[in-house]
């Protein structure tokens, strides 16, 4: 199918990422309306992933590991297109994304497309109940706009990227719902639910719990900018950690009953999550919240070197 609208660029980040990358860019190459152009941003692949990259026609940049965001901006200095269509390197795309996304573009009012990223890796329980809760097994039916959008899935007018100065490169994690929220507050970014993305997800706890503790810093970083907003975060996750690290704390310096009666506040809410989780999702996978109730909790603490990071950015900004 052609397209004699837009002209198409692809940008996917690679490291370390000969699992997967294969798959996302035959998906990209078998698409039913094709790019202009593919390219791929790799921050030193120590593993075969140029060795897979290099079998299909794209443009290869490397990068010196200065995060996802300079990583995107760079690509986007690079490309052509006036269309900028971002996915991950662990994520394949339905053959009809771009034709999906692309109509909307005639709307000069939306600037932006994301769609479904849905769990393709369903073997795993550990990913499965990730997908679960973050509402990645099933897609929303229906068209809407929203504020903030995954790089996993979107497509996005390059020099609107520009116009808002685009990715942040200080932050750890986060900057696509940085720029995406900055887009937001001045155009729209519609929800386009045939514009379905596959991705991998966390195999297991360790890459989980990796990923959450880079999060939570973005996280942090994301509060000192635009404030402390519930849309980046769900503050019971930290409520629900300094009531963990109390209950622990009270076993030396509080009587005995302050740490049953924290222990039983905790237990319940666990049990109560727990079987309404089963109720909704009605998959054993849910066992998963035993470990991530306590160990999230935990790694949310990481939201305050986040904040750390970013006063200090916004001071040493302030100063410049």
């Amino acid at each position: 199918m052609a397209n004699n609208e837009h002209s198409i660029s692809v940008i996917i980040l690679t490291k370390n990422s000969e699992e997967t990358i294969a798959k996302c860019l035959e998906s990209i190459f078998n698409q039913t309306i094709k790019p202009d152009e593919v390219i791929v941003i790799d921050g030193h692949s120590k593993d075969n992933t140029l060795k897979f990259v290099k079998q299909f026609s794209v443009k290869l940049f490397i990068e010196p590991g200065l995060g996802y965001g300079y990583a995107r901006n760079y690509g986007v200095q690079k490309a052509k297109g006036d269309i900028i269509f971002f996915i991950d390197s662990d994520c394949y795309a339905e053959p009809n994304w771009i034709e999906k996304a692309l109509p909307h573009f005639k709307d000069p009012n939306i600037v932006g497309v994301t769609g479904p990223t849905l769990l393709w890796n369903t073997e795993h329980a550990c990913a499965r109940f990730l997908a679960y809760i973050g509402g990645r097994m099933e897609k929303h039916r229906s068209r809407r706009y929203v504020e903030i959008a995954p790089t996993m899935n979107l497509a996005i007018r390059r020099n609107v990227i520009f116009d808002v100065g685009g990715f942040d490169e200080t932050l750890i994690r986060g900057e696509d719902t940085d720029l995406t929220y900055r887009i937001t507050r001045q155009h729209k970014i519609i929800y386009e639910p045939e514009a379905v993305i596959w991705f991998k997800g966390s195999p297991n706890v360790w890459t989980a719990t990796h990923k959450c503790v880079r999060h939570f810093i973005g996280v942090g970083q994301l509060l000192v900018k635009h404030g402390f907003k519930k849309r980046f975060f769900r503050f019971n996750l930290l409520a629900r950690g300094f009531l963990t690290v109390t209950m622990i704390i009270s076993i030396f310096i509080l009587p005995f009953y302050a740490f049953i009666a924290l222990f039983i506040l905790l237990l319940t809410d666990f049990v109560y999550k727990l079987i309404r989780m089963y109720n909704l999702y009605h998959d054993r996978c849910v066992i998963y919240y035993a470990v991530f109730f306590t160990l999230w909790s935990l790694a949310s603490f990481a939201i305050f070197y986040g904040l750390y990071i970013g006063l200090k950015n916004k001071l040493k900004n302030r100063n410049s």
